[in-house]
């Protein structure tokens, strides 16, 4: 019983891990993407 639950908890934090991951990148990419318009923009 004591593993299922370990089971569970692991699958729910590699969720949470993926979710923050994605997060960080779609960030990382909205930093890149202003990054370019400005270049683009400014010129």
């Amino acid at each position: 019983m004591t593993q299922s639950h370990d089971q569970h908890d692991l699958a729910h934090r590699r969720s949470a891990a993926r979710r923050t991951a994605l997060w960080f990148g779609l960030a990382a990419v909205a930093v890149y993407v202003a990054f370019i318009l400005t270049g683009v923009l400014s010129q």
